[in-house]
């Protein structure tokens, strides 16, 4: 009787588990998945034709050894389509409830909004499993016959601590926060948590771009796996290769004033065959041959591939950007160090990490000579807005002030020591004069470093002026900002203060690497610095750092500890970075000579909000 039961039970549940159809899960994408041409560039019947290294990856989803599915990716390589595609699979053909984890709530209900909902409603095959209530379709929580499907963003701890589910999906992994600082395990750690109750059954799909080599969490989870690649033959020599960015080639189109023929370049870049006995040069028609027709390839044999399954695919696959196009990103990212780790991050799915830079006195005077002549106090045309931060120092402070012009560029216009917070104040009320001109500018806003172990006296001072002076502070991403700048409020005596949460280390990469070292042409330096100025600008290095598993990193590091003046700078560099949304619309309407248009501009232009909003790293392009 007991065996006969074990035998009834054994029989349900694999009637509950297995898909209704024997059918693959790529094969029954291609059959009933079809894409609006709302939310799709191709719509129409779904074809795997578009998008070949996905077959296997979808085929996996429906392999039983297989319990984690991870994908280093790049940009516009059908990853979001692929999530959707995954739900509704499930749902057809499963009775279990699926979790789908995103950066923020926002991010959820617009992907709900522009993805979800419009696929279900085109996809004939899942009609049958609604309920015929609406009501059943919400925002982001979905109720079918079959099971319960959830979008929902890692805000908190509590959000990933509950809902438990068999299938998860964890999109852009790299940008959820990190809840260590909060006594609770990563979020990457309670996401998966939630499969703890199906054992057997379950599926984690993690997918994201990744950041840099010590803190992507999507890095670490491709290690573990497989470290698949995607193999592609020439179609002149039939060597097979991964396809990697330096072997795409394009002639030098530079023009007499450094710029390229970028709409030339794009059109006559590219891929050289790695292969040293063919070097063919190879167009986008090869490129869609040798897609087609490639393999996926595991490339750790010291890994568990019955159990954890992991891919990296750049854009230099899709079909959606040419190499050319990829050849005039990287042309225009190249001379700026945010842009290029974007790069790097978003279209080649590879970390980016900067090895080793030492900034030196050589530096800087190549940049003031590379400068516009102009001396201290002085403001080389009418600027968009002066700006100021401050460094504070156990019992004094040191100042920066730059004029942030309309073609970008910005001018360090003063610089010094205050000994207090009154004498802070009124380097905050000069007034700096345009060269040339009878015509005077003062500071708009001022940032303040929360350090120096004088917080309290920070935000009473911030208090006191009325908040002319903002308190800003550094995060790294290991302590969850991956974005570049955060906004927020701090509870102080029954005021909510705003304040600035800042990446330290892409904006020292910015200023050190991009406006100094290379010097990019965005930083501006007077005739006459003075040798205390150069000091502390050249106080930093970049170093290389190897931990215990032999992962190697950069990190800044003060040579002599007097880098006051480059944390002044640091902090003028995300300030100008976040006002730059703002400048930008009151140039345009300068440029269109729409006068009432700037005066009725928000009151807050150029003011912080007071209440909380974060900015994922993707708002900020």
């Amino acid at each position: 009787m007991v065996n006969r039961a074990k035998e009834v039970l054994t029989s349900l549940l694999r009637s509950t588990f297995r898909p209704k159809e024997n059918v693959s899960p790529s094969a029954w994408v291609e059959r009933e998945i079809r894409l609006d041409a709302k939310t799709s560039n191709k719509p129409g019947r779904y074809s795997l034709r578009h998008t070949p290294y996905l077959r296997q990856i979808y085929d996996d989803v429906a392999n039983p050894r297989i319990r984690k599915i991870v994908v280093k990716k790049g940009a516009q390589l059908g990853l979001t389509q692929f999530a959707n595609n995954v739900v509704l699979y499930y749902v057809c053909n499963f009775t279990f409830p699926a979790l789908m984890i995103m950066p923020s709530k926002e991010a959820a209900q617009q992907f709900c909004e522009r993805s979800l909902t419009p696929a279900i409603y085109a996809c004939d095959a899942l009609r049958p499993y609604l309920t015929g209530n609406e009501d059943d379709l919400k925002k982001t929580e979905y109720l079918f016959t079959s099971c319960i499907v959830r979008i929902i963003g890692a805000g908190s701890p509590s959000k990933l601590a509950s809902n438990p589910a068999c299938l998860c999906i964890i999109d852009e992994a790299d940008k959820m926060e990190d809840f260590g600082s909060q006594g609770e395990a990563p979020a990457l750690e309670l996401a998966e948590d939630r499969t703890i109750s199906f054992p057997t059954d379950k599926k984690i799909i993690v997918l994201s771009t990744p950041t840099s080599e010590t803190t992507s969490v999507i890095q670490s989870q491709y290690l573990l796996g497989s470290q698949s690649k995607y193999f592609c033959k020439c179609p002149r020599c039939e060597r097979e290769q991964v396809l990697k960015f330096e072997n795409v080639k394009w002639p030098n189109f530079k023009l007499e004033d450094g710029s390229y023929d970028l709409d030339r370049l794009e059109r006559e870049a590219y891929y050289q065959c790695n292969n040293a006995e063919c070097q063919a040069r190879l167009t986008e028609v090869d490129k869609i041959e040798m897609v087609r027709g490639g393999e996926w390839r595991n490339t750790n044999p010291k890994s568990f591939p019955a159990e954890i399954r992991s891919y990296q695919i750049s854009a230099l696959y899709s079909f959606n950007i040419t190499w050319g196009g990829l050849a005039k990103l990287f042309i225009l990212s190249k001379d700026d160090v945010g842009k290029l780790r974007n790069f790097y991050n978003s279209y080649l799915g590879e970390c980016f990490e900067q090895r080793a830079a030492t900034i030196r006195k050589d530096d800087l005077d190549a940049l003031i000579k590379d400068s516009p002549y102009y001396l201290k106090g002085e403001l080389l045309s009418k600027p968009d807005v002066v700006l100021m931060a401050a460094d504070t120092q156990g019992g004094n402070f040191w100042f920066g002030v730059e004029a942030v012009y309309p073609d970008g560029t910005s001018s360090l216009v003063d610089w010094g020591e205050a000994a207090t917070f009154e004498d802070l104040e009124q380097v905050s009320r000069r007034q700096y004069k345009v060269r040339g001109a009878e015509e005077y500018h003062g500071i708009y806003k001022s940032l303040i470093d929360l350090g120096g172990n004088r917080t309290s006296q920070v935000y009473d001072f911030c208090i006191r002026t009325a908040f002319r002076f903002i308190p800003v502070a550094g995060r790294q991403e290991r302590q969850g900002l991956y974005a570049p700048v955060r906004e927020t409020t701090v509870a102080y005596k029954n005021y909510n203060l705003p304040a600035l949460l800042i990446n330290d280390k892409l904006f020292k990469d910015t200023l050190y690497l991009s406006c100094i070292k290379e010097r990019s042409g965005k930083l501006l330096l007077a005739a006459d610095c003075d040798d205390e100025l150069k000091i502390q600008l050249s106080s930093e290095r970049l170093a290389e750092r190897k931990n215990s598993r032999g992962i190697i990193s950069a990190e800044w590091i003060c040579t002599n500890r007097r880098n006051h003046l480059g944390d002044v700078l640091k902090y003028l560099e995300a300030f100008k970075f976040r006002l730059e949304p703002e400048l930008k619309v009151r140039r345009q309407a300068i440029a269109a000579n729409e006068v009432n248009a700037v005066k009725e501009l928000p009151k807050r232009q150029y003011a912080l909000a007071t209440e909380v909003r974060q900015y994922r790293a993707d708002d900020w392009g």
